[in-house]
């Protein structure tokens, strides 16, 4: 297989791309890319491969080139005695892990999304070719300031773990991570209501508690004239939920957000909750494929128990899936508790991650070797009736 390696979009055949792309990932359609580029100056940048079989083209790749921080490993690990040790090793005696680190996945979202090949090219030759591609990235940079440090592949669901053991035998380590909660849309539910009617009376309950709650939050869809307008207090949300996350793989800025809102169209969905004609709190996604991504929010956590603003968006989310005709969302990796109440199952999720050097690349295998998914209480909100089925439908 042919391997191509480019750094800008106008090097190659747009339609072509997306082609392959088709609707399968809003984040490897080149509209999301450009709307990501325009954004960052510097911060992020992009390498774009294409894959060819005897001169056809039969898989696209777009990896991101970023910084990989986390300011306290402790928290997602066991207790060790050496893990301080290791820490200050890969980090250079830095309290906070950071570095350039080449990412076959999307920094800003849960999944699959590092690529897409055509049905014809088996997995185990789709991994073999993203391996080459990763390998001749990382020798094209590697000098100065940009030099790559490390390479994570991330998420891998379980139908792909049978052909993972191919990035182990590349001393790549692997670990789970916190699971991406995925809730099912059933097919009869035409409203909100019928999603309701689902659940049983504890959860119904809870669900119009939460609703009233929020009675005096008037939610409305932003336009990018909007955003202007309450620019300062979006990133101020934004930046709440951001820096409470254990492990932060990049970070988006204003531009990015409104540049999707100015791209994207219908597929990227953003919401505000104004109380009083502020902004306390925002809610974005995107539509793909039978898919809604619910992406980053913003909340003002001072508002947040006494209007009930995280579970109303979450139901936001569900509303909003179910007038789009999807039949799943993703609700991503964090606070998955509250996202089970509401009929989100866990999925498991695995990374990779080697570092270009031998000896660091020997502590990060012991290092991450600590890294544990977040325990939880799932709960289970749905009718008997209607749970024998719900996973079936993941």
């Amino acid at each position: 297989m042919e391997i191509l390696v480019y750094k800008t979009l106008s090097e190659f055949d747009l339609e072509e791309w997306n082609g392959v792309v088709n609707d399968d990932s809003i984040f490897l359609h080149t509209d999301y890319i450009e709307a990501m580029i325009k954004s960052y100056d510097g911060g992020l940048e992009y390498r774009f491969v294409r894959f060819l079989d005897r001169g056809e083209l039969v898989g696209v790749a777009a990896l991101q080139i970023t910084h990989f921080e986390t300011a306290d490993l402790s928290r997602n690990m066991k207790s060790g005695s050496l893990l301080g040790f290791f820490s200050r090793k890969i980090s250079s005696g830095s309290n906070t892990l950071k570095y350039n680190v080449l990412i076959c996945g999307n920094a800003f979202a849960s999944g699959e999304h590092g690529f897409k090949f055509e049905a014809k090219i088996s997995e185990a030759q789709t991994f073999s070719a993203i391996l080459e591609a990763v390998d001749i990235i990382k020798e094209e940079d590697n000098d100065g300031d940009k030099k790559i440090s490390a390479c994570l592949l991330k998420d891998y669901y379980p139908e792909s773990f049978k052909n993972t053991y191919m990035f182990v035998d590349e001393k790549y380590s692997e670990f789970l991570v916190d699971p991406n909660m995925i809730m099912p849309v059933r097919p009869e539910w035409n409203s909100f209501d019928d999603y309701l009617n689902s659940l049983t009376s504890k959860y119904r309950t809870k669900a119009k508690a939460a609703y009233k709650r929020a009675k005096e939050i008037d939610l409305q869809t932003m336009t990018a004239e909007d955003m202007e307008n309450h620019r300062e207090d979006f990133m101020k949300l934004y930046n709440q939920v951001h820096y409470k996350a254990d492990f932060r793989i990049g970070t988006l800025n204003f531009d990015a957000f409104l540049n999707y809102r100015k791209t994207l169209g219908d597929r990227f969905l953003l919401k505000g909750l104004f109380l009083n004609g502020k902004l306390v709190a925002f809610m974005t996604g995107f539509k793909y494929d039978s898919m809604l991504d619910a992406h980053f929010v913003g909340i003002d956590y001072k508002h947040n128990y006494e209007y009930a603003l995280y579970s109303r968006m979450l139901y936001e989310y569900i509303d909003e899936a179910i007038q789009r005709g999807v039949s799943k969302i993703s609700f991503g990796r964090t606070a998955m508790e509250i996202k089970s109440t509401v009929g989100a199952f866990p999925v498991d999720l695995k990374i990779f991650i080697k570092h270009r050097s031998k000896t660091p690349n020997n502590l990060l295998r012991v290092l991450f070797s600590y890294v544990k998914p977040a325990e939880f209480d799932q709960r289970v909100p749905y009718k008997k009736t209607i749970l024998q089925d719900m996973r079936t439908l993941i």
